[in-house]
């Protein structure tokens, strides 16, 4: 009899639900958009918050119609995996109740948090125990920013959870995380592997050590099962096994088989992720989070947008494609692609810089076009953006590469991915081969194989990938483009270099 697995994929964005079979075929999915449900609006500058309770409806009524649609017995679950962006957090007091709205990982209210870490000289001894570097979205800052700035709210916190480790919470009343969310979140001592009380006290927040959930070390151990009540809320089956999960950058790896020594993981979704393997602490990293083996890190280097800027585009100066598709009756994003596959790019072409979010190349970045002139089209801005995001994509990858990590290839996931032009201007400026996953739903389907591996489905990630990844024909890289986007991108770093001179003396006014 075919066993099911549900992978749960929340994000800032969009939450959804997606049932595989152990071969890897999407059977149904449900997904919300988080966007327009639960973002609350900004209580002043660098709030990025969402309502609690509301992301627990949302992701509750995904699983319900997913399994309705997908026509299976409840009982046919064999495992539930969970995953979600990490930082930010959500906090609840000592029964469990919400007291304040959560925080995505976007949220930067607590910059003048890292400014007075910076002063207090522990800025840089949070970065050593953590092998990253610190940003403001992170738990940490946000915690000691409540202390110093809503302190009934802080005093009486009870839990301080992931995003993805509060569902875990409302599907088996168990107060868990794993090791890789909490440790790229920069909760852990990476030497160790464990909390550390004197992680805390840099923070100035050590009442939170005894606040923080079980620690489970592998992204596969079964951390408790569907309670009564979960049950009755989502249509699943009371005792369905709920597995640790992972932050969904590492559930994105392994959706995608991507374990392989040279390959290069980008995520070209909300945020702008790029993300290897090794068994080294790279200086200078985003993060050296946990990984799925023992003795090994993932090292990523990042920013804070990625495709979204590309949504921005579209939200903002779309309405001349949308025009256009009405006109001649196709797709949106059809008439987007063939616009920007016809732009002829030159050396004059503008150029973008993706900055549209946070953290960034500099706190105070903000994304811009450079170089419009009265001959610029519609369509040339269209291809900037494009490019723009390649770059953002290419300095971080330059990074991992300059770092001796090896790269043959990358294998690309994300908004990103759907779209061929895209995925070509990404291999050629990258002069790599790209793959894409047959499936768009790598995250979910990262967190459905750990689950598998927890519930005996799979008997170990090898058996899992060989059984239900799939990938699509590569995409190479144009060689006689390289001069060309060498050259491009060489222009955009310079770019970058003189707006960094003068986002040091913005200020965040």
């Amino acid at each position: 009899m075919t066993k099911y697995l549900i992978g749960i994929d929340a994000g800032n964005t969009s939450s959804k639900a997606v049932i595989f079979d152990d071969v890897g075929k999407v059977v149904a999915a449900a997904a919300t958009k988080s966007s327009e449900r639960m973002h609350l609006a900004p209580r002043g500058r660098g709030f990025e918050e969402f309502d609690v309770d509301e992301l627990w409806h949302i992701v509750s009524q995904c699983i319900k119609q997913a399994i309705e649609d997908a026509g299976i017995a409840p009982e046919d679950i064999a495992g539930i995996g969970v995953t979600s962006f990490g930082n930010g957090v959500v906090f609840l007091d000592e029964k469990g109740w919400s007291i304040a709205p959560g925080c995505f990982s976007q949220d930067y209210r607590a910059n003048d948090i890292l400014a007075l870490y910076q002063k207090e000289g522990t800025y840089d001894k949070i970065n050593r125990i953590v092998h990253g570097t610190l940003f403001a979205g992170e738990p940490g800052p946000i915690l000691r920013w409540y202390k110093e700035h809503e302190r009934a709210v802080y005093d009486r916190i009870g839990s301080v959870l992931m995003f993805k480790d509060y569902l875990m919470y409302r599907l088996s009343g168990v107060f868990a995380t794993d090791l890789n969310i909490i440790g790229g979140s920069f909760l852990v001592d990476m030497d160790t592997m464990e909390y550390s009380r004197e992680l805390l006290e840099l923070y100035g927040i050590p009442e939170m050590f005894d606040k923080l959930p079980a620690l489970h070390t592998s992204p596969e151990q079964i951390v408790g099962t569907v309670t009564a009540e979960a049950a009755r809320e989502t249509g699943l089956k009371e005792g369905t096994p709920i597995a640790a999960g992972m932050m969904d950058i590492l559930a994105s790896l392994v959706g995608a088989g991507a374990t392989g020594d040279g390959v290069i993981t980008s995520i070209a979704g909300s945020w702008c992720i790029n993300e290897t393997h090794s068994s080294r602490v790279i200086p200078n990293a985003s993060s050296n989070m946990p990984y799925i083996h023992k003795n090994e890190y993932l090292n990523c280097s990042y920013t804070g947008a990625s495709a979204t800027n590309y949504e921005w585009f579209n939200h903002v100066l779309g309405d001349k494609a949308r025009l256009a598709a009405v006109y001649e009756q196709r797709g949106y994003y059809d008439v987007l692609n063939e616009w920007i596959r016809a732009a002829e790019p030159t050396m004059d072409t503008p150029y973008f810089q993706p900055f549209i979010a946070s953290p960034s190349i500099h706190v105070n970045a903000r994304a811009g076009f450079t170089n419009i002139n009265t001959h610029t089209s519609y369509g040339d801005l269209c291809y900037a953006v494009v490019e723009g995001i390649a770059f953002i994509h290419k300095f971080h990858i330059d990074f991992l590469i300059r770092a001796g990590l090896p790269a043959t290839l990358i294998r690309l996931t994300g908004g990103m991915a759907k779209s061929p032009v895209w995925t070509q201007i990404f291999a050629d400026t990258m002069q790599l081969p790209v793959e894409i996953v047959a499936s768009d739903e790598t995250g979910a389907h990262g967190v459905a194989i750990v689950a598998g591996i927890g519930a005996g489905v799979y008997e170990s990630y090898e058996d899992a990938f060989a059984r239900s990844v799939k990938l699509k024909a590569p995409v190479l890289p144009d060689p006689e483009k390289a001069a060309f986007y060498r050259d491009r991108y060489a222009q955009w770093q310079r770019l970058n270099e003189h707006l960094l001179r003068y986002w040091d003396g913005a200020g965040d006014g």
